[in-house]
Parts: structure tokens; sequence; C-alpha cells
């Protein structure tokens, strides 16, 4: 069973920097714009050779990836669809 949280706010009101306070050996992240992530340390924990940083702007390569990470990452527990999906 899965449990599904969203998170509304202004530009700057903190959602993005809370995911340092997330385990980044259990939490995979699908950035959709490509922005850095804001907050100290950020590359070193997440980036392409951890395998918990992904740049993508495809909703069908999103499902994908959600599909894999479904399948496949049973270590990972959350999954951040960082910044906007749909304009």
């Amino acid at each position: 069973m899965s449990n599904f949280a969203i998170i509304l706010g202004d530009t700057g009101s903190g959602k993005s920097t809370s995911i340092k306070s997330l385990n980044p050996k259990e939490t995979v992240i699908i950035n959709v714009l490509g922005k850095r992530l804001p907050f100290k340390g950020s590359n070193s924990m997440y980036n392409a050779e951890n395998k918990n940083l992904f740049v993508i702007n495809d909703y069908n390569n999103i499902l994908s990836m959600l599909d894999a990470i479904n399948k496949s990452a049973t270590h990972v527990k959350n999954v951040v669809l960082d910044d906007k999906l749909f304009a």
C-alpha cells in the first residue's frame, strides 16, 4: 500500500528544501525542470551516480520510471516529483 502527499506552496516557501530531511538511500527524485536542489550538500546526496536523481520531463518516461521503481527498487520508500509536472 502506498501513501501519497502533495505539497503545494509559493515559490521559495521551502517545498524543495524539505527534501533534505528524507533519507537519500530511500529516496528517488524525479526533477522535471532540471533545476538544482536548493540546499547545501544536495549535489553529493542526490545525483546520477547514487541513482537517486533523474531529470525527466516527459510524462510517459515519468510513468515508466515510477513503474520501474515499483517493480525493482524495493529499498525506495519516497519518490519526489520536484516542480511543475503540468503547466
